[in-house]
């Protein structure tokens, strides 16, 4: 009987090689909510981070006395891998329709496009059900703060959000015409440096938001005196001032009934921090590293993702390939309470 490594088929470095190329379309949310970083076990232990890793210390010492220092560490919770794999096929009559020679390799290079565009739409949905705050999940720090304390990171409504902020709030809900939708983003961004020591520098809109966004009042106003230019998401990254950028969540998913789905939620807003810059590729953000505090990272097997080596199904007469790609999404930032304090998230800001 052969064993593991002798019935292990390695992978085709040609289309692994394409399918770690692949890049994002510019409306993916992903990989700027969750920057990838390589890990090279299926398993570990998550590496949390308290306000002491965005404090800023005295190292300064007095001759003679104890020499100040700084410590990780590992919290009890452990992370396992999540595997992912998805394969596409091509019937010999459709290869041997698409000719000899470098035609064959297109149609390869087609598919696994393909099925990586497959893949990251699925992931996609996965970060999003992990940050959004839904009834009986939430997240992030405070999640039932009392009313007038402003505090709270996760809310379900901008009503909820208004009754715990009160006078720190906008005068309405984003889909009211006398919304003032920087009160509200100024308000979350201070609460989330009340946890982590910086303020968000990021954010994603869900599709109607930004459509809200792109006739309220109190932006043109503010924007007319400066600008001759419309509304787009630069404008407002700057506008709220947001470095590292905003992005609209455009992704459908296809639901049970055959209708297109957002992916996040279409009234939610997510302010985050995240210290890399914005990655449109599948594999390690630049500067991504799991050791640096961040809102959340996307734990990914060294190596994937794995084109394996294409093969003959003669019952069916077809060619088949399998991508693999082991990941998983971790929120690492911590608030007071043990729960999420380096973002803010409101699942409909309109209501």
């Amino acid at each position: 009987m052969m064993n593991l490594s002798q019935t292990y088929a390695g992978v085709d470095p040609i289309l692994t090689t394409l399918a770690q190329g692949f890049m994002l379309p510019a409306t993916n949310i992903a990989n700027f909510i969750a920057p990838v970083v390589d890990t090279p076990t299926r398993a570990g232990r998550i590496l949390r981070f308290g306000k002491e890793q965005f404090a800023i210390n005295d190292f300064r010492r007095a001759y003679g006395t104890n020499i100040p220092y700084v410590q990780s560490r590992y919290d009890s919770e452990p992370y396992a891998l999540e595997q992912e794999v998805v394969a596409w096929e091509l019937p010999e009559e459709v290869i041997e329709n698409a000719g000899e020679g470098p035609a064959q390799v297109d149609l390869r290079a087609i598919e696994t496009r393909n099925a990586m565009s497959r893949l990251m739409n699925a992931y996609e949905y996965s970060v999003s059900q992990a940050v959004t705050v839904v009834p009986g999940y939430n997240p992030y720090e405070d999640p039932i703060p009392a009313a007038g304390s402003q505090t709270g990171l996760g809310f379900l409504t901008w009503t909820t959000f208004n009754t715990a902020y009160g006078a720190a709030s906008g005068p309405a809900a984003w889909s009211s015409a006398t919304s003032n939708p920087i009160e509200d983003v100024l308000s979350l961004k201070r609460s989330v440096a009340n946890q982590i020591g910086i303020r968000p520098n990021s954010m994603v809109l869900g599709t109607a938001v930004f459509d809200q966004l792109l006739t309220n009042s109190a932006i043109l106003e503010r924007i007319k005196y400066t600008t001759a230019d419309s509304i787009d998401t630069d404008m407002l990254a700057r506008y709220f001032g947001l470095e590292r950028g905003l992005r609209v969540a455009e992704g459908r998913y296809l639901a049970d009934d055959g209708t297109l789905q957002p992916v996040f939620p279409e009234n939610g807003i997510l302010l985050f921090y995240s210290p890399n810059g914005p990655s449109d590729s599948v594999m390690p953000a630049g500067g991504a590293n799991a050791a640096t505090p961040a809102f959340s990272y996307t734990y990914q097997l060294t190596g994937t993702p794995a084109v394996r080596p294409e093969y003959y199904i003669r019952e069916r007469r077809v060619v088949r390939a399998e991508i693999t790609v082991e990941r998983i999404i971790n929120l690492v930032g911590l608030g007071a309470n043990g729960a999420i304090g380096s973002g803010a998230m409101v699942t409909d800001i309109l209501s």
